[in-house]
Parts: C-alpha cells; structure tokens; sequence
C-alpha cells in the first residue's frame, strides 16, 4: 500500500525520531545532501545516488545536516506479506533498471499519476527480496493484517483477534509485537492513520475520512491524527507533511 510521495527539497530543521515503529517504510532515492541514520545496531550516511528502504518494525532516527540542501524522491509502503528490519541501501548505477524505475517513479508524482504510482511502489519489493532485512511474514501474521486492514472501518478488540487464531490474548500480544515490534493496538491505530492518509490524498471530506477508519467523531479522528502525524488532517491536505 502507498501511502505518501514526493520529489522534494526537505526544510533545514527536518528529521525523524521513530521512537514506536512506523508499521511502513519510507524508501528515499537520495539525489543531494548530508544526511545520518541511526539505529540501536548501527550508525550510517544516507548518500547521494542510492535507493534505501527505513525500517517499518525498527525505531530509528535520521539527522539531515541544515548547511547542506537535502533533496530526495520518497514513497511510504507498506509491503504486502514483507516488512523491513533494518536499513536497506542499494546502489542505483546510471544504466541500471533500478535507476529507470526510480526515473518512471519521478515522473509519475510530477504528474500525478496516482494508481501508476501505487504499483511501481510494489514493485520495489522485486530490489528488496534477498536482501536479509527484507522479511517476509509470518502466516498468523499476514492473516491477522489482512483481516484488519478489511475491517478498518468495524470495532476491533484483543480479544476478538485473539479468538480468530485461536490464541489467548496474552500470547497472541507476544507473538504479535516479537514479529513486528509493536502491540496489535498500535498496529490497528497505524492502519487507521495509514488508511486516513490515502483518503485524504483522493480528496475524501474529513467527516467521511473519520467514520472509514473507524472512529465515531471527528475530534476523536482529529486528536488522533495530530498525535501520529503532528498536524490536523485539514493541514495536512494542504501540504504540510513529512518525508
């Protein structure tokens, strides 16, 4: 699922803290700038002319230095039936089919090419497989997203979860976050504000965006959103969003 894009200059105070595990990764193609990730495994550039995959069930964090313009093209997926341990850098050469996906991929957000867009951010998947980061999930565990994900908009409990799989709900917490680093709660909250993303970026009133992720009123949706996305959701549809 795609979440966001861009092709974008980043602002000189930008950076992330993923202090919970985002649930997606954010895939940079790194043009210019000076920029640091950092994990509790490792320390590392981010460098110009290379593709990486951030990832969605690690915490991290990523310092850009402000004297240093830094440009990128970027997509937030969540892969179907994979999730990313750990940063992924791929080398993009010049005459290489990865440099000319990563070209279609650049043209299609300058032109808005959304559902294009959402297929070539799938693709990504085909550079990523092989790589000892790039995961693929467990049975239980594409079973019980997909079951969320179907149920964006319904009530959803532990206990109801648990009682699908046949696992008692404090086992069935375990497993979940030994597999994806967060609670089967958080997971259900990033779903929702994942989902909310998406229709925003289709035009979807807020009111009606609020009542397809589940929640019953719009202060609740609102207060929500501002917590994992740090703006409202009327400020975000007009541009104020984070690479």
């Amino acid at each position: 699922m795609l979440i966001e894009y861009g092709n974008t200059t980043v602002k000189p105070n930008w950076e992330l803290n993923e202090e919970v595990p985002a649930g997606y990764s954010r895939i940079y193609y790194v043009i210019s700038g000076d920029v640091t990730y950092e994990s509790a495994e490792e320390r590392r550039s981010m460098k110009p002319g290379y593709l990486y995959a951030l990832p969605s069930t690690e915490q991290y964090r990523v310092r850009r230095n402000p004297a240093l313009d830094f440009t990128c093209t970027y997509l937030h997926v969540v892969f179907s039936q994979y999730r990313v341990n750990g940063l992924i850098e791929l080398d993009v050469p010049e005459d290489s089919c990865l440099h000319e996906m990563i070209l279609a991929v650049q043209k299609a957000i300058s032109e808005k090419r959304i559902e294009l867009l959402e297929q070539l951010a799938e693709a990504f998947a085909l550079f990523l497989k092989g790589n000892e980061h790039f995961i693929q999930n467990s049975r239980m565990l594409t079973q019980v997203q997909q079951y969320i994900v179907s149920h964006i908009s319904e009530e959803m409990t532990i206990e109801q979860l648990s009682a699908l799989f046949s696992y008692h709900p404090n086992y069935f917490i375990r497993l979940f976050r030994k597999e994806t680093g967060y609670t089967p709660y958080q997971y259900i909250i990033q779903q929702r504000m994942q989902y909310a993303v998406t229709q925003l970026n289709i035009g979807l009133p807020n009111d009606a965006v609020c009542y397809a992720c589940g929640y019953t009123d719009s202060s609740t949706f609102t207060r929500a959103f501002r917590k994992y996305y740090g703006v409202a959701p009327q400020k975000y549809r007009k541009g104020f969003r984070k690479p």
